[in-house]
């Protein structure tokens, strides 16, 4: 298996991670950053030695460092992933804690972005709110105008004691 397999096994257990234990603060997202770039270097360092000493041709080989890489990262991202409970993953998982649909719908929430992608016009149920309100303020500027204008005037530039 070549590095860039490494590479998606590992963008794979760190998404699995952030989704199946979605109970992390700022501190979560931090150590699957760094446990990210750590295990990238780490492969990038496997890829090289076995390019140089000409590892790749011997595919039990590849496979058997792949496996020792795959339960590397399983074993750090589940044994240090913070928690808001302080109990690690392998803790929770050892406990028969396993991770519900309503867990799995809370971290796929929290990796969402909230952008409003519909085009903004002019008939949209959200640009008609309050307007019987609006409605029932305009009524008495409504009133005053259909008789005589200057006493609108004078309220609206505050002439009233003249």
């Amino acid at each position: 298996m070549s590095g860039w397999q490494r590479f998606g096994i590992l963008i794979v257990c760190c998404f699995l991670l952030v989704v199946l234990f979605p109970n992390y603060d700022t501190a979560g997202l931090s150590f699957v950053g760094l446990a990210f770039l750590m295990w990238t270097g780490a492969i990038i360092l496997l890829t090289i030695i076995s390019n140089i000493f000409g590892l790749y041709r011997f595919e039990w080989l590849q496979k058997t460092v792949t496996f020792a890489v795959f339960f590397g990262i399983l074993y750090t991202l589940l044994w240090n992933f913070p928690q808001t409970d302080k109990v690690s993953p392998i803790n929770k998982l050892k406990h028969g804690e396993y991770p519900t649909k309503a867990d799995i719908e809370k971290g796929l929430k929290r990796l969402t972005f909230n952008f409003d992608f519909e085009h903004r016009n002019v008939r949209r149920n959200e640009n008609f709110v309050n307007q019987e309100e609006l409605k029932k303020a305009k009524e008495p500027v409504q009133k005053a105008g259909k008789g005589n204008i200057k006493p609108l005037i004078k309220v609206l530039t505050g002439d009233e004691e003249e």
